[in-house]
């Protein structure tokens, strides 16, 4: 299939004609006039409708699906769609590529060549480009750039038959051309040369007079100095050689280089520099474009600048440079940056086209053809950019933005982030002195710390060193640690709060609301539920505004998380500026409404997450939702939650919102402690129940109950003993049953070393949850009682009470469930029946995978393998143990370690070497926590002592 475009628009399948649509037409138009070009679907729709319909996309969707049908190869490709041709299937390229031998046959030459070269390439013009299709007024520009390659080209065929000696010819041909164009004095020139050499002397000189006259009356100037010269030849009857072939370079801006200064002291970003350098190779068969996005003050501009001058020599013609935001941070119009290269070009003022594709297209002709690298600084989009694009390969962009630019079509794309540690302390040295820094090495890794290592704040902090030689740097550490960093980080006309300020100000009122809001809740990255809530609003209302803030560089659009959500993500000294924003531009009455709503959000959430998980250790709240299997997607999100939820309860807590905040805990407290994030959920309960002591006695004494089971599950009991008797204590004179209940079970927990009393508290509270219908603190109370009834050793009574629980666990958590399966195993393991414990270990290990409950996997794990190793299953047993060894190290379980050294001792006795077995246990030993595990220290001592004895 053949195209054409270089007139009506024609495409031809095995020499037939192939029928298409007007608007399919005009689509196919403008891939033509983009070969092999990446065209997203706005750039397509404004470039066929000048007023897009609301069904633009759709339209459009339809033409594509239309050229696809004619068996027209439209790609889609990220970002866009693209056609594929070569110079064997569009005029169009063959034209570029016929005209580019030509050139280079002249150059060395070959003239005759170049004739019949330049004669095929203007030979495929057949008039306007797609001059038959609706085209939208934005399209004029490209239309008019290829007019003017053609002119060029046609420019290179006139002076090469002037080579060949072809003078009257040329004479008919240029007539009618500077009668077309009578102000192109390159044509007057043609001409009179033509003349003259034709021996039509007479002629030459009323062309130049002609010309003059034109020029005079339309332009009010003389004659450029080669027209003048040819005239004074003419005059004198002097031999006038032709042009030479090669295209003339205006010699005004011949190695022109307006790139700032590089920084002297330029540190880190090795690997940076290097990509960038090996980007901007400057070889394909289209403009490099290379774009390096990344918040404000990461030190872009830097980066781009020296990556500038290390390049400097690919691009001999030129390097350009100009800043596409001012200095508050707004968009410059692209005809404003145009003007600005092209005045730097040696375009006088006063020859400046008024729009900017007409701007665009003079800017690509003075460039074409020449090795140019242009630098655009903080460009505020592609619409800005896309104007400044050379449009012949051996040239160079370097984009800097704040957000990335995705749509830049056959963009190399860098996202910069802060720099490693090492390069930070390399900056701040660099600035403030490498001994000053070399010499408090602990206050240098504080200030850099403090800094975000974002680079124009570490840049602040060393001139502010700088300026006070006598700072120790202890000093300024301290600075930035007491007060709001930002505060700190100023120095002459380097400031990060008006940095970050004038990308503020540059937003749009919701935009600016949305980055207000991040500042509420000091969180890493938050997905877009956690704003809308804020907002008031749902997330598709919110999702422009994020999408505005990542163009602006003030949140990165990170990867998916673990529920497949987009995390964004904010530099702490940017959620600093932020929080500042959030207490002095929203009311107190808009930052509490924003935060009771997030807090109530983030509690129905969770709460319907962790269905699948044992209620938290105190009475619940009415409206708890019924417990569920296993369900994968609510723990996926719990995960990739955790960081926003605790920090939603700390903030809400903090500002007084006591309900909220207990009620964010509860829901989440069990996630917390199953997965065994309890230094989050202790921190989290204590500081909302710390709120909730200033008039909330309730509340308090729920949280604290939680508290204190979160120390219990990671064998903190002996801690949390004198907590759980004081609640009781409270719960019992407030006439609060059912609050009473649960300290008792937490005062039983304690009691390792009175299994009686412990026995009898555990028994007291199962019968008032019973009473109270409570079937989750029954089941929490039956677990107690069937733990103690194992240290007792009552194996029937336990597993007795095992199988009435799981009868209850049924409508419950499947939490209880697993380890109700565990107790039960251990039931059977102890009374011989090893076969059926291995079975319940099974069980309770499917379910505990489900769950991605570990901790419960890896005790589930060690008593499998004691059991298969009761069996004289011992290379089985040890490679489990391995396993599970592993698992409670990479946990920092020092308890399970201890018990798999007392396992591996039981099996080192089996086989027969007792040994080996007072090594294991001697370990064990060593590995408890005497205070906390009484019944496994003197079950321990008693295999120690035993080993001995069969020593001797």
């Amino acid at each position: 299939m053949d195209f054409a475009v270089l007139g009506p628009v024609q495409v031809t399948d095995a020499g037939k004609p192939l029928r298409l649509a007007a608007k399919v037409r005009a689509v196919l138009g403008v891939f033509l006039l983009h070969p092999d070009t990446v065209l997203s679907r706005d750039r397509l729709i404004t470039s066929v409708w000048d007023d897009p319909p609301r069904s633009a996309l759709p339209n459009l969707q339809t033409y594509l699906t239309a050229l696809r049908r004619a068996a027209i190869e439209v790609e889609t490709v990220p970002y866009g769609y693209r056609l594929r041709l070569g110079p064997d299937r569009l005029d169009l390229l063959a034209f570029d590529e016929a005209v580019r031998r030509a050139r280079l046959e002249a150059a060395g030459g070959d003239a005759a060549t170049a004739n019949r070269l330049f004669t095929e390439a203007l030979a495929l013009w057949r008039g306007r480009p797609a001059e038959d299709v609706p085209l939208a007024a934005t399209m004029q520009a490209r239309v008019a750039e290829l007019e003017e390659r053609r002119e060029n080209a046609r420019l290179g065929w006139i002076d090469v038959r002037l080579r060949l000696g072809l003078h009257d010819e040329l004479v008919g041909e240029l007539t009618p051309l500077v009668e077309a164009a009578p102000l192109n004095e390159r044509l007057w020139h043609r001409l009179m040369l033509a003349l003259h050499r034709a021996g039509r002397r007479a002629e030459a000189l009323e062309a130049y007079r002609r010309a003059r006259s034109t020029l005079v009356a339309e332009l009010g100037v003389e004659p450029g100095q080669e027209l003048r010269g040819l005239q004074a030849a003419v005059l004198d009857d002097a031999p006038v050689p032709a042009p030479a072939p090669e295209t003339v370079r205006e010699p005004a801006w011949t190695g022109i280089c307006l790139l700032p200064a590089d920084i002297a002291d330029f540190a880190g970003r090795e690997g940076e520099t290097r990509d960038l350098v090996a980007a901007l190779d400057g070889t394909g068969t289209a403009p490099v474009i290379v774009t390096v996005s990344g918040p404000p003050g990461v030190g872009k501009s830097a980066l781009a600048v020296h990556v500038a001058h290390l390049v400097r020599q690919r691009y001999p013609d030129g390097q350009l440079f100009v800043r596409l935001c001012d200095a508050s941070a707004s968009p410059r119009d692209p005809a404003d940056a145009l003007a600005e290269l092209l005045r730097a070009l040696g375009v006088d003022s006063a020859g400046l086209p008024s729009s900017v594709e007409e701007r665009a297209a003079m800017y690509r002709a003075k460039v074409a053809d020449r090795a140019v690298l242009v630098l655009l600084d903080d460009a505020a989009g592609e619409a800005q950019v896309e104007p400044l694009i050379p449009g012949t390969p051996g040239s160079a962009v370097l984009v800097t933005s704040r957000g990335p630019l995705p749509a830049m079509p056959g963009a190399i794309a860098y996202a910069l982030d802060v720099p490693p540690p090492a390069d930070a302390r390399d900056l701040l040295a660099g600035v403030a002195g490498a001994s000053r820094v070399a010499s408090d090495p602990e206050s240098a890794e504080a200030i850099v710390r403090a800094c975000g290592r974002l680079p124009l704040a570490l840049r602040i902090a060393g001139a502010r060193l700088v300026t006070r030689p006598a700072w120790p740097l202890a000093e300024l550490a301290r600075r930035l640690a007491d007060a709001p960093a930002l505060s700190e980080l100023r120095a002459g006309h380097l400031d990060v709060r008006a940095t970050f300020g004038a990308s503020y100000a540059a937003l749009s009122a919701p935009a600016r609301r949305a980055f207000r809001l991040l500042g509420s809740v000091a969180a890493d990255g938050v997905a877009a539920w956690t704003v809308a809530a804020l907002a008031g609003a749902t997330v598709r209302d919110v999702d422009g505004s994020l999408e505005e803030l990542a163009a602006a560089g003030l949140i990165t659009a990170g990867d998916a998380d673990a529920a497949n959500q987009p995390r964004y993500r904010m530099h702490d000294l940017l959620r600093g500026f932020a929080a500042e924003l959030f207490v002095t531009e929203e009311s107190g009455r808009s930052r509490a409404a924003a935060l009771r709503r997030v807090a109530a959000t983030a509690r129905d959430h969770a709460a319907g997450a962790a269905r699948e998980l044992p209620l938290a250790f105190a009475p619940p709240p009415p409206g708890i939702p019924a417990r569920t299997p296993p369900c994968p997607e609510g723990g996926a999100w719990l995960t990739a939650e955790r960081g926003v939820l605790v920090a939603v309860a700390e903030t809400t807590a903090r500002a007084g919102l006591v309900r909220e905040a207990a009620e964010l805990a509860y829901a989440l407290a069990p996630f917390l402690i199953v997965r065994g994030f309890h230094d989050d959920a202790v921190r989290m309960l204590g500081t909302a129940a710390d709120a909730a002591a200033a008039g909330d006695t309730a509340a308090e004494t729920r949280l604290r109950l939680v508290r204190a089971d979160a120390e219990v599950d990671r064998r903190r009991a002996g801690r949390v003993a004198d907590e759980f008797r004081h609640l009781l204590d409270r719960c019992s004179r407030a006439g609060d049953q059912h609050a009473a209940a649960y300290a008792s079970l937490g005062v039983a927990a304690t009691l390792e070393a009175d299994l009686g009393s412990a026995l009898t508290a555990a028994t007291l509270a199962a019968e008032r949850f019973d009473a109270l219908g409570d079937g989750h603190g029954l089941l929490s109370a039956w677990t107690e009682i069937a733990a103690i009834q194992f240290f007792l050793g009552r194996h029937d009574a336990a597993a007795a009470t095992c199988r009435r629980a799981l009868a209850l666990a049924e409508g419950h958590s499947a939490v209880h469930r697993a380890r109700f399966l565990r107790m039960l195993g251990i039931a059977c393991y102890e009374t011989g029946r090893v076969e059926e414990a291995i079975g319940c270990y099974r069980a309770c290990l499917d379910l505990c995978r489900d769950l991605r409950w570990s901790t419960g996997e890896r005790l589930a794990l060690h008593r499998l393998a004691q059991a298969e190793a009761a069996l004289g299953r011992h290379d089985t047993a040890t490679g489990i143990l391995l396993r599970c060894a592993e698992m409670f190290v990479n946990a920092g379980d020092t308890r399970g370690e201890a018990l798999i050294s007392y396992t591996l001792g039981e099996i080192s006795r089996w086989r027969g070497d007792e040994r080996a077995a007072l090594a294991h246990f001697t370990t064990c030993l060593h590995r408890l926590d005497p205070l906390n595990e009484h019944v496994w220290s003197a079950r321990t001592r008693d295999q120690i002592a035993r080993s001995r004895a069969a020593l001797g």
